[in-house]
């Protein structure tokens, strides 16, 4: 008998299937909040609009109380989360496969939790400085324009 659907495929329970490419989502390039949620000596930093429904959907998630070590507030959550992976890559761990969020995790004692805070809050305030800045150079242009 023929498959029906020639994009059907069977996957055995030791094979992961082939990752598809992740779609940018609407509001990753938004304001928003980043956060950084803290489980023993495993830290994770994430991206919400809702951070403390989301503290209390991972714990649930994870079956652990995850301390709240960091919530800010930033103009752009994506660029603030990839800068800070970027940053901490060398202590990224990977949690268990198919939980939500399971490589957004660093190994983080707690000098290193300390510095993650510090970075997370001066790379958001870079990050809202820069959108100042841009929102103004753009208002002084049109107000250029508009009283010559």
């Amino acid at each position: 008998m023929r498959n029906k659907n020639p994009k059907s495929t069977l996957f055995l329970k030791h094979q992961k299937p082939p990752k598809q490419p992740k779609a940018k989502r609407k509001s990753d390039y938004i304001p928003g909040f980043n956060y950084i949620f803290q489980d023993g000596y495993l830290s994770k930093v994430g991206l919400s609009e809702t951070p403390k429904s989301r503290h209390y959907f991972l714990s649930r998630e994870y079956q652990a109380p995850l301390q709240i070590r960091a919530i800010v507030f930033t103009m752009n959550m994506r660029l603030t989360e990839k800068t800070i992976h970027k940053i901490f890559k060398r202590w990224n761990v990977y949690r268990t496969y198919g939980l939500d969020g399971r490589t957004e995790w660093f190994e983080a004692p707690p000098y290193r939790v300390l510095l993650m805070q510090v970075t997370l809050f001066l790379i958001c305030w870079l990050v809202n400085f820069a959108y100042l800045a841009l929102a103004l150079l753009i208002l002084m242009f049109f107000s250029s324009l508009v009283f010559r």
